[in-house]
């Protein structure tokens, strides 16, 4: 399978703005693999393993409503990173991690990554941003859950699920 270890540019954006040398310590650890429709990656409360880089998947962050409702609080496409806690120092998901929409990632040990993460200033730097950003999309997304139309709310995913995954067509 081809998910661009093999390539010195990766498909994934927070990959791709690290520097040539970032990257490349990390290449050789990232795995490639790829993510199933359905597929949990993470269950709130349980140990975070793996953590994946999409290229051109996406991977929907679920919070529980009550023991049979979830509600998508973010999502992560080739602009970021599912495992985000593990950045922050923190092991276990606060979320459950599910596939939506199959294809291309690229994974590594979360223990790895973690050794990784504390030695590249670059990668941590990468990160941060993608942190940032991954918090302010949460925070729109509950905003546009209470106050926008369904109607408004399936605009809103069409249109960031199109912008992560790459492609018009996704089941």
């Amino acid at each position: 399978m081809h998910c661009t270890t093999d390539r010195q540019q990766p498909d994934n954006r927070v990959l791709a703005s690290l520097p040539p040398k970032s990257y490349q310590r990390l290449r050789a650890q990232l795995e490639p693999v790829i993510l199933t429709f359905g597929q949990i990656l993470y269950e709130p409360g349980e140990t975070i393993r793996q953590v994946y880089f999409p290229v051109d998947c996406l991977i929907s962050l679920l919070t529980a409503v009550d023991k049979r409702r979830t509600l998508e609080v973010g999502m992560v496409g080739n602009e970021g990173m599912a495992g985000m806690p593990v950045v922050l120092g923190v092991d276990a998901s606060g979320v459950r991690a599910l596939v939506p929409s199959a294809g291309k990632a690229l994974r590594m040990s979360a223990m790895r990554f973690r050794v990784a993460f504390d030695r590249d200033q670059p990668l941590q730097q990468a990160l941060f941003r993608y942190a940032h950003a991954l918090m302010a999309q949460i925070s729109q997304t509950a905003a546009c859950n209470r106050f926008h139309s369904a109607e408004a709310r399936l605009a809103r995913w069409l249109l960031m699920t199109r912008e992560r995954v790459g492609s018009d067509d996704f089941p």
